[in-house]
């Protein structure tokens, strides 16, 4: 603040103001991640936001082979290449990627070993499709605040959508009054 006598300087506002995080480009994308499994069911839910907060829903029933068993942690798994590869068909190159999973996130960023050996090819795919992007930021969320995913991921595991049956994008919308 600029006074008659001289200029005061908060430096607490200063440090705050550095350590806003800046948008790179225009293009930047906020991802959001999480599986959900439901009496040996499963699902993964993706949402992409947009700079102007547009909201890119994504959601997907896993119904492998009883070959290929699933854990939670194939699943949280699962969640981050749907993201990734939905950012990747948009032509999306930058973007921040939010997740409850802390196993998922601390692995792909190589602070965590991968012990488990069925995650072994999951982790190797996924950092393929990580070099395709220019700027990946990770970020843990704390699962109460990834509820729109969640309830994605939950939607998925919980219908049954035949094969050949095409299911348009829902549209959520709110109503303030009653109809």
């Amino acid at each position: 603040m600029v006074s008659e006598r001289s200029i005061e300087v908060d430096l607490d506002k200063i440090k705050a103001i550095l350590d806003m995080h800046v948008p790179k480009t225009e293009k930047e994308i906020r991802a959001y991640q999480d599986g959900a499994a439901n009496h040996s069911r499963y699902g993964i839910g993706v949402l992409l936001v947009s700079p102007q907060g547009d909201h890119i829903p994504r959601f997907v029933r896993l119904a492998f082979p009883d070959r290929h068993p699933i854990t939670n942690n194939i699943v949280e798994y699962e969640a981050c290449i749907l993201g990734l590869e939905t950012a990747l068909e948009l032509g999306i190159r930058q973007m921040e990627v939010f997740g409850d999973s802390n196993l998922v996130l601390r692995q792909i960023q190589g602070d965590w070993k991968i012990k488990d050996v069925k995650l072994r090819s999951y982790h190797a795919f996924l950092e393929l499709l990580v070099a395709r992007f220019d700027d990946l930021r990770y970020v843990h969320l704390p699962r109460a605040h990834n509820w729109f995913t969640d309830a994605l991921a939950t939607l998925a595991s919980s219908i049954d959508i035949p094969i050949d049956v095409f299911v348009h994008p829902l549209l959520i919308e709110l109503r303030s009054v009653p109809a």
